[in-house]
């Protein structure tokens, strides 16, 4: 790159020579010199191709730079976001991410890619075209010295006004994607409920906002290029006034002038060039603090190192010891003081009334959230004493909503488990009572799923969610509220599945300790124990029989679904 804007500052220079010279013959009695004038073109069309080769080499690498700078920089805050707690995914707002990801990256590539090419040629430019004007006139030179500051002071104020805006546009962008993420993923909500219009308007505003926030900051820097402009016109004005009294005097030739008028121009476009670099520059670090914030983040949830060796399997599979929870923005516990025990091989139900803290208690289990007081236990070890990977590989998790990918139903089914057999799927899907409509698909198990699985029914994706779940060959399943969208006769299906696919496991010398949150007590009373939850506290623990009998709480809740008198007596 600096070979290249040496080669143009040198172009001038044999032009002089050849008007001096060649043309108007000076030092010659005014006689021309046809071939000065060839061999200096002809040098000049071989100095340009080397320009040329090196420019191109120079952008080569530049973009060659920029563009792995870019693609290392979206990795890398990929992988930190894949580490991120859900706590911090809500924090950082799941718009704002994408917009940090997709937008301020190209933010700082551009930026990185100004820093490569053109900091290196606008200030080459800048010194060595202001030595280059010096040799030919000192006066020439002083001119030029005269504008620099000139110019150097206009782009500094329109930097310096425009600096504020540039977070703020970004902060327009989060706000106009979070719109867009929320009204595509909610898609049939708005049709359902006829809100389309509700929803222009409100995506209108955003980008309403952004909008003007941009036009504001391009208003600005359109001050920038006329301010530019004057001054560039009237320091040409000054070279040729002040050169005319050079070439009067005998002192220089018209070549001179034009060569000087080519190195003003040059010096103040290098400084134009810098102008809009340190546009670039200030937008680019508003995105680069941005970026920032998502690398320098640590995960709130971080590894454990076995710090008492690791664990061996124990009969008391899961432990919750004096648990309590509360979330991040929240001043009230959702869990106070849970004290339960979970044997291996055993199925826990858990029910209670909405808002109980159900799922937020099997959500301790996988760590998604550190409790905020108390312990949880995993074979007698506690789960922030495990690596994420190996406590999340002792479990399958089935959550209430079901997370699909624009893969094929088998590939869903698989997803996470690389070297899992066509049979295990088969296997996997008919335990989930999936089989009957992956069969009725038009490729089988190879059809693919729209993003979301919206080509497939609730229940359907609930299946494939078990599915999942179960080819996983895990040591806890954890099913929250997982079989909602089934009807009776397919729920009772699969957990008989279920319970015959843990019978043949337990027959091999292995145990599936399964955990089910139950809105329904015909989906509770299968389980071996069921945990009675109230206001986030354990109101009662026991068989479906003994919670009859002495909890008033699951009393009620049966009266409510199964009919049952106040004292256990079916109705």
């Amino acid at each position: 790159m600096i070979s290249e804007v040496l080669i143009d500052l040198y172009q001038p220079r044999m032009m002089a020579s050849i008007v001096n010279e060649g043309i108007l013959g000076l030092g010659r009695g005014g006689l021309p010199d046809p071939e000065l004038v060839l061999q200096t073109g002809l040098l000049m069309v071989l100095v340009v191709l080397v320009g040329g080769f090196c420019g191109v080499m120079g952008a080569v690498c530049v973009n060659r730079c920029a563009q792995n700078f870019g693609n290392d920089i979206r990795k890398d805050c990929f992988r930190r976001i894949m580490h991120f707690s859900l706590e911090q995914v809500d924090f950082f707002h799941t718009g704002s991410l994408i917009t940090r990801i997709t937008s301020d990256t190209t933010q700082v590539q551009a930026m990185v890619s100004s820093a490569l090419r053109s900091v290196v040629r606008s200030t080459t430019f800048l010194i060595a075209g202001t030595a280059a004007l010096l040799t030919l006139d000192l006066n020439f030179g002083i001119i030029a010295m005269l504008v620099t500051p000139v110019v150097l002071f206009e782009v500094s104020l329109v930097v310096w006004k425009s600096n504020p805006l540039f977070l703020l546009l970004q902060q327009k962008l989060d706000a106009l994607n979070g719109i867009m993420q929320e009204d595509i993923s909610g898609a049939r909500v708005i049709k359902g409920y006829h809100q389309e219009k509700r929803e222009s308007r409100r995506f209108g505003r955003a980008n309403d906002d952004l909008a003007a926030t941009q036009l504001q900051v391009l208003l600005l820097i359109a001050w920038l290029m006329p301010l530019v402009n004057i001054v560039l016109n009237l320091a040409l004005v000054g070279v040729i006034y002040v050169g005319s009294f050079d070439v009067q005097a005998g002192l220089i030739g018209p070549g001179t002038i034009m060569a000087a008028l080519t190195y003003i121009v040059q010096i103040l476009n290098g400084l134009l060039i810098f102008a809009m670099i340190l546009q670039l520059f200030a937008r680019g670090l508003t995105s680069k603090r941005r970026l920032q914030e998502i690398l320098q983040t640590r995960p709130v949830l971080e590894d454990g190192r076995y710090p008492h060796g690791i664990p061996q399997k124990t009969d008391t599979c899961l432990d919750f010891h004096h648990v309590s929870f509360r979330y991040p923005s929240q001043m009230e516990n959702v869990l106070t003081d849970i004290s339960l025990t979970v044997k291996r091989g055993e199925t826990l139900a858990i029910v209670g009334a909405t808002g109980s803290g159900k799922s937020t208690l099997i959500k301790l289990l996988p760590r998604f959230y550190d409790a905020s007081a108390g312990q949880v236990l995993v074979d007698g070890v506690d789960v922030r004493d495990y690596p994420l990977k190996d406590l999340r590989q002792k479990m399958a998790v089935v959550l209430q909503k079901t997370e699909l990918f624009s893969l094929s139903i088998r590939d869903n089914i698989a997803w996470g488990e690389d070297d899992v057999s066509f049979d295990e799927v088969k296997e996997a899907a008919h335990i989930a009572q999936a089989d009957g409509f992956i069969a009725r698909q038009p490729d089988g198990y190879d059809t693919e799923v729209a993003e979301g699985g919206m080509s497939l029914s609730g229940g359907q994706r609930q299946r494939l969610a078990l599915a999942r779940a179960i080819v996983r060959q895990p040591e806890i399943l954890i099913l929250d509220d997982s079989t909602s969208a089934l009807d009776l006769r397919t729920e009772a299906a699969f957990y008989e599945a279920l319970g015959a696919y843990t019978e043949k496991l337990r027959a091999e010398g292995r145990s599936l300790t399964k955990i089910i949150v139950a809105q329904r007590i015909a989906t509770a009373r299968r389980a071996d124990r069921i945990a009675v939850l109230e206001s986030g506290r354990l109101a009662a623990l026991g068989t479906h029989a003994e919670l009859l009998k002495d909890s008033a709480v699951y009393r009620e809740i049966c009266a409510s679904q199964l009919g049952v008198g106040e004292r256990g007596d079916e109705l």
